[in-house]
C-alpha cells in the first residue's frame, strides 16, 4: 500500500511516496519537485514494487522498463526501501597510457604562436625529463616523491637557479596534464622551485674592454652589432632582427623597436630607444655604406644568435680578454647599470624594455667603480675631530698590556708598509 502526499515550500511543491510494506518497513520515497501526473504514476508503479515484494512475484514489463529507465537518485532510494536491488555499475574502460614524452610533445605542439627560444627552452625541459624519468615511463605512475627526487638530480647537475627555472617549466608541464586528465594532481605542486636569481653570472663589462673587443672585430657592421647590445641595450638576435631604416628618426635622436618578447603585451609591443653617443657613428656609417633599397639596418646573418655570439667570442679571445659569462646578455645588462645611475628608474626599465625586478634580479650590479667613487667622495656626517678624552682612550687602548695578538696573515705588516690613503 502507497500514500501520495505533497509538501509546498519556497522551492516549489515537492511530492513523497509513503509506503507501508511491512510494521518495520515504512519508508517514504522522495520524489522532488515533479508535476502531480508524474506523481500519480511513481505512486502506481512502487505500489506495484511493494506488491510484487510482498508475494514473491517477478515484475510486469511496463514496471520493469519504469525501474530501468529511472535516475539514479530515485533508484537508490527505491533500493534503501528494499524494493529494488542495486544497479550494477558498467565496468569503466581502463584509461589510455598517456607516456611523459608523449605528454610534454603534445603541450609544445599545442602552443600555437611559441618563440623559436621558448621551444628551445621547453624541449631542453623535456629533455632533462625524459633523461631521468625515461621516455616510456606513463606519466600518472610519477609521483610527488618522484617530483622531489628529480630536483635533487639536477642540483647535482646545476646551478640552483636553472634547476628552479626546470622545476617549474615541469611543473607547467604536468599541470597542463592534469587539464587533460592525464593525470589526477600535479606531482610538482608542492615542489619548492626556488629563486631563479644567479648573481655569480652576472659580469659587468666596462667600456675600455668593449673598446679593445671592437678594435679586433672585422668591419663596421660587427661594431654596429656589438654598440647596440652594450650601448644601446637591444636583445640579440630578436630585436636586433626586427630593427629596420624605417625605424630610425635621426631628426628625434632615436629608433622603435619592435619586440617580439612582449608582443602579446598590450602596450609593450614596441619601445623607443634613443641614439646613443656611442651607437650614432657606426649607426650613421652604416647607413651611409648600406646597398640601394636595403631594409634591416643589418644584415640577416646578424638575425642568428649563434652567428653573433661565435663571432663576439673570437673577438675576446683575441684582445686577450677572459670571457664572462652570459656573454651577450651581460652586455645588455652592463648598459642598464650605466644608465641607472644617470636617469631615472622608470626612464631605463623603457628604453630597456624590462620591469624594475627583472632588472634588479638579473641585470643590475655593483661596479668597482661604485666602490671606488664611495670611497673616494667624502661623509656627508663626516668623523669629528678627536678631543683630549678620546685621545687619552684611544692611547690606553693601544697599551701594550690592552694589545691583542696579532693574525699570522698580517703578522709583517707595520705602520711603515700602509701606502698613504689617496696613492694605492
Amino acid at each position: 500500500m502507497a500514500y501520495l502526499r505533497s509538501k509546498k515550500g519556497k522551492r516549489g511543491t515537492t511530492w513523497e511516496v509513503l509506503v507501508y510494506v511491512s510494521p518495520q518497513n515504512r519508508p517514504n520515497i522522495r520524489l522532488g519537485r515533479v508535476n502531480a501526473r508524474i506523481a500519480q504514476t511513481a505512486k502506481a508503479r512502487i505500489e506495484s514494487l511493494v506488491a510484487a515484494k510482498i508475494a514473491g512475484h517477478s515484475l510486469d514489463a511496463e514496471t520493469a522498463g519504469w525501474v530501468a529507465g529511472l535516475h539514479d537518485v530515485i533508484h537508490e532510494r527505491l533500493f534503501r526501501a528494499g524494493l529494488v536491488e542495486r544497479r550494477v555499475e558498467a565496468a569503466q574502460p581502463p584509461a589510455p597510457v598517456v607516456l611523459l614524452a608523449d605528454q610534454v610533445e603534445r603541450y609544445i605542439n599545442s602552443r600555437a604562436a611559441l618563440k623559436p627560444n621558448t621551444v628551445r627552452n621547453y624541449k631542453t625541459t623535456k629533455r632533462l625529463l625524459v633523461e631521468h624519468f625515461g621516455g616510456g615511463q606513463p606519466i600518472r605512475m610519477i609521483n610527488s616523491g618522484h617530483a622531489k627526487d628529480y630536483r635533487e638530480w639536477l642540483l647535482k647537475k646545476y646551478a640552483r637557479a636553472t634547476v628552479a627555472r626546470e622545476v617549474k617549466r615541469a611543473r607547467q608541464f604536468f599541470e597542463y596534464a592534469k587539464d587533460c586528465s592525464s593525470i589526477e594532481t600535479n606531482p610538482f605542486i608542492k615542489v619548492k622551485a626556488g629563486s631563479q636569481k644567479n648573481t655569480k653570472r652576472k659580469a659587468f663589462v666596462g667600456g675600455e674592454v668593449v673598446a679593445k673587443v671592437l678594435e679586433v672585430l672585422p668591419d663596421n657592421l660587427w661594431r654596429l652589432a656589438l654598440v647596440l647590445t652594450r650601448y644601446g641595450g637591444l636583445r640579440i638576435p630578436s630585436e636586433i632582427s626586427r630593427l629596420t631604416w624605417a625605424d630610425i628618426d635621426w631628426a628625434g635622436r632615436c629608433f622603435t623597436l619592435h619586440v617580439p618578447k612582449k608582443e602579446h603585451i598590450d602596450g609593450h609591443e614596441t619601445r623607443v630607444v634613443p641614439i646613443f653617443p656611442e651607437v650614432e657613428p657606426y649607426l650613421r656609417q652604416a647607413f651611409d655604406e648600406a646597398p640601394a633599397g636595403s631594409l634591416h639596418v643589418l644584415p640577416t646573418r646578424f638575425h642568428n644568435e649563434g652567428y653573433v655570439y661565435a663571432g663576439v667570442k673570437r673577438a675576446v679571445k683575441l684582445v686577450g680578454v677572459e670571457k664572462w659569462p652570459k656573454l651577450l646578455q651581460n652586455l645588455r645588462a652592463s648598459r642598464e647599470t650605466e644608465l641607472m645611475l644617470q636617469y631615472p628608474a622608470h626612464i631605463v626599465h623603457a628604453w630597456l624594455g624590462n620591469s624594475k625586478e627583472v632588472a634588479e634580479d638579473h641585470y643590475l650590479m655593483v661596479t668597482p667603480e661604485d666602490i671606488l667613487r664611495a670611497a673616494s667622495m667624502p661623509s656627508s656626517n663626516p668623523t669629528p675631530n678627536p678631543t683630549p678624552s678620546t685621545l687619552v682612550l684611544a692611547h690606553q687602548e693601544s697599551s701594550p698590556e690592552n694589545e691583542e695578538a696579532v693574525s699570522p696573515a698580517f703578522a709583517n705588516d707595520t705602520a711603515s708598509g700602509v701606502p698613504p690613503r689617496g696613492v694605492e
